[in-house]
């Protein structure tokens, strides 16, 4: 699901409809700006274009505010200087709130993450970001607190703090022939560095719950007089067929970005494409990445054919294609169960009411859009 800033605008979101007009008109020329408007609004987890501009419209109006004197801890924490301007919200992900904040030595992105993300999976990640920004990748500077830690405690939370990068949107789906190309050339760059890791792949990308822990789920979902709880019993055989494809590692391993999605890039100048996550770095091989890449990128929200073979020359134009099989899907599975799964807990019982209307929304999108054998199949075919 791509994400509404927290003051969004809704000219900037006409600008991304017509933008995607020319993509879809690329596969069907008879497609109309009012169905350009409503798949961008399903993009963002609402049902069409006036529910987006409404949603729009609520956000200009309750524009979050930063808790009192919570960057001015974090400026502290970090040794960034002093305040000098009241912080800005820029969005909400599944991760917290985001703040825009700048002192007297610059301007910041402040960012929670999640609880497993300890220094030495953040200095993981600065690895890889590191030898990629040597290659020419583009990305975010990360601060380092004086006691050169990535990751500090703030108030209960694990924070993270980049330099600010002046960028453009994440990418709209589906994506067009050139966004894609550029796509799979960033693949390709990532995976030529081939930095080596000698750890296991991490258990959220093999761990495969049972048909009684979904069974389970779904009676909480009808305790809860969730609208979904239907849909979700017709989908759990759905669910179930996708782990019939068996988990496997074919090569050696090596350190990966493994969550290079839509919703973690930007694009900047000239199109280039700009890294913004890299704290989800861990050992994969290059076909468990590109199998899970493939269903990020140009699978959602159906195959994208031209998208396909646009990725596949870009990332020959840097690495050599390798050879794909289904069990090439099958980091791709595990991960998008297990945030499907998650996901539907959460929006059940949510810890806020933030957490709630993101949840809400992701329990919706997987259900009405999800992961499908046959689709993985027809990405093979392609």
């Amino acid at each position: 699901m791509k994400l509404l800033p927290d003051r969004p605008s809704i000219d900037f979101l006409r600008k991304e409809a017509k933008d995607l007009l020319v993509v879809l008109r690329d596969s069907r020329p008879d497609t109309s700006l009012a169905e350009a408007q409503r798949a961008l609004a399903a993009e963002y987890g609402v049902r069409d274009w006036p529910a987006l501009k409404a949603e729009v419209e609520r956000r200009v109006a309750d524009v979050p505010a930063a808790p009192d004197g919570l960057v001015d801890e974090l400026a502290e924490v970090f040794g960034l200087g002093t305040v000098t301007a009241p912080a800005k919200p820029v969005m909400f992900t599944a991760m917290g709130r985001c703040w825009d904040f700048t002192t007297d030595r610059g301007r910041w992105l402040a960012v929670t993450v999640y609880d497993w993300i300890t220094n030495e999976q953040a200095d993981l990640g600065a690895r890889l970001r590191d030898a990629a920004a040597a290659v020419g990748v583009a990305a975010p500077a990360p601060a380092r607190s004086p006691q050169g830690r990535l990751v500090e405690d703030v108030r209960g939370e694990k924070w993270r703090v980049h330099e600010w990068l002046e960028v453009g949107p994440a990418p709209v789906l589906p994506v067009g022939k050139a966004l894609a190309r550029r796509a799979g050339a960033l693949f390709g760059t990532l995976h030529a560095l081939e930095v080596p890791s000698e750890d296991p792949v991490h258990g959220y990308l093999t761990y495969r719950r049972s048909g009684e822990e979904w069974q389970q789920l779904l009676g909480r979902a009808w305790a809860a007089g969730k609208p979904w709880a239907e849909q979700l019993d017709e989908r759990l055989p759905t669910f179930l067929e996708l782990q019939s494809i068996e988990f496997a590692v074919r090569g050696s391993l090596m350190l990966c970005n493994r969550n290079l999605i839509p919703g973690h890039v930007r694009q900047g100048s000239g199109g280039a494409l700009i890294v913004t996550e890299w704290d989800f770095a861990g050992s994969l091989t290059p076909e468990l990445e590109l199998g899970s890449a493939l269903t990020h990128w140009v699978m959602r929200p159906e195959v994208n054919v031209k998208g396909v073979v646009a990725f596949r020359e870009g990332y020959g134009e840097v690495r050599k294609w390798p050879e794909l099989q289904p069990d090439s899907f099958a980091v791709a599975i595990s991960g998008w169960l297990n945030w499907a799964y998650n996901a539907l807990c959460e929006a059940i019982d949510p810890e806020d009411v933030d957490h709630a209307v993101f949840a809400e929304r992701e329990a919706v999108g997987v259900l009405e859009r999800p992961m499908t054998r046959r689709g993985l199949e027809q990405l093979l075919e392609v």
